[in-house]
């Protein structure tokens, strides 16, 4: 629909890191290109969402002249070049020789062919590369006399020969490594934007390598979150170079609903014999057409982050409540959407602060939410917020509380009010981050909660 599948799976475009907010389909994506497998392709994930980050801080390069936010990079050089090694055959490569030192080194190391990266990080820790490293020797070739081995002293130098034998290899089968489940970062409290920045500076020099040389293409999949907090001066680049940011909200007034849109193409694929000809048609035949003076489907996207997942989540509530319904009445509709905020949204907003605030800070954010909705249900200013933690959690302090709201606008539960004046008129607008990224936070600004909360908070 957007091009997205086919610009990843094409190694001639740059298109590599698929970015976007919790639950808009990339993991989706990433499933579906790791169907990729056929004669002349082949696709695997490298899951990493099982590292353990505190074996992997164990891996740096200390010995090497590697500081700062490339102090990550080589190990992801080692492990991501690691994975698609022990996947190779001689007959997919035109320098078999080559092949030859890699998988030997690979083996040397310790990373077995049948083991995956989180148990390559774990022996990568345990034997300490950068001790073990020194007691390595390479040779290049059939000849394996003494001057024909190299030796290293440390991870940067042992990688950076590493990546220029596998450039040599000449690989001839498309091969999608397709890295997945990066969120869980979040949960190491040490060196979480050094890990970051080399696994995403990673992807994206080795994709350039590859280009000349192998038909590999690294994908990389993550949250924009998290993209933003990696504080990196080449990091813009690699984004524009190379990223594409999946985001599905659409004005109103450009005529096209990318969500509505995919919804349609979803039902006619499951059903060959239905051909939609409105971009309501089947939504309206579910549910009804208005609510409030407005479209059920317009009213309804108010309460979601206008996602995929809130979309299916809200679905699917009616297939296992009303299974055999073919219509549902407003008071159903409107009882079901409260149940989502309640069931879901809330739940929702807990994982994705995950990382980006304290747990105890989350733990407690329902009882502030709500003591400030039920006495500012419109809207409130940062005074406002303030004082409630002050009566309740006087332990936090004003640099604290804009933190938290920062966050939560950034998040896109909380939205701001911004006064535009036009001549001589004023006109006010609600600005909310998942609608127009571009928005910066304003303390002066009043600020309004997120529609899909107010059920969950019971404001």
């Amino acid at each position: 629909m957007n091009g997205v599948f086919e610009k990843l799976s094409d190694l001639k475009k740059p298109t590599s890191i698929l970015i976007g907010r919790k639950g808009v389909g990339k993991s989706a994506y990433a499933g579906r290109l790791d169907l990729l497998n056929i004669s002349t392709s082949e696709s695997f994930m490298v899951k990493l969402g099982e590292v353990s980050y505190s074996d992997f801080v164990k891996i740096s390069d200390n010995k090497g002249n590697v500081v700062g936010t490339q102090r990550y990079l080589h190990a992801w050089y080692l492990l991501l070049l690691s994975a698609v090694v022990k996947r190779l055959k001689e007959e997919d490569v035109e320098n078999p020789d080559a092949l030859k030192v890699l998988k030997k080194a690979v083996f040397d190391l310790g990373l077995a062919t049948n083991q995956n990266i989180v148990r390559d990080i774990f022996t990568a820790a345990k034997k300490d590369f950068k001790v073990k490293l020194s007691m390595l020797e390479i040779s290049f070739g059939s000849d394996s006399t003494h001057d024909n081995k190299i030796k290293f002293s440390n991870l940067t130098d042992f990688t950076n020969y590493f990546i220029e034998i596998f450039c040599t290899l000449g690989v001839k089968r498309e091969i999608f490594p397709i890295i997945d489940g990066v969120d869980d970062v979040l949960r190491t409290k040490k060196d979480t934007q050094e890990i970051l920045s080399g696994l995403v500076r990673a992807v994206y020099t080795l994709n350039q390598k590859n280009y000349s040389n192998n038909k590999v293409k690294f994908i990389l999949v993550i949250r924009e979150d998290i993209v933003k907090t990696i504080n990196d001066s080449d990091m813009n680049k690699i984004i524009q170079d190379s990223g594409y940011k999946l985001d599905w909200y659409s004005n109103r007034n450009s005529g096209v609903d990318n969500l509505l849109f995919m919804i349609n193409k979803r039902i006619e694929s499951k059903n060959k014999d239905i051909q939609l000809n409105e971009a309501l048609e089947a939504w309206n035949q579910l549910f009804p057409k208005l609510i409030k003076n407005q479209s059920s489907w317009n009213y309804f996207l108010e309460y979601t982050m206008y996602r995929p997942r809130d979309i299916i989540q809200f679905l699917n509530q009616f297939i296992y409540n009303y299974p055999d319904a073919n219509n549902i009445s407003r008071r159903v509709f409107t009882d079901e959407l409260r149940k989502f905020s309640q069931d879901y949204f809330y739940e929702e907003m807990k994982n994705e602060l995950l990382g980006f605030l304290e747990d105890s800070t989350i733990n407690i954010l329902f009882d502030v939410l709500q003591k400030l909705g039920s006495q500012k249900r419109g809207d409130f200013d940062f005074e406002d917020l303030l004082n409630v933690y002050k009566n309740n959690y006087p332990a936090y302090d004003e640099q604290q509380v804009k933190h938290i709201l920062t966050t939560l606008f950034n998040a896109g539960y909380v939205g701001m009010l911004r006064n535009i004046k036009k001549g001589k008129y004023t006109s006010t607008y609600l600005n909310f981050k998942h609608k127009d990224p571009r928005v910066t936070i304003d303390f002066s600004s009043k600020f309004v909660i997120h529609k899909g909360l107010f059920s969950a908070l019971n404001i």
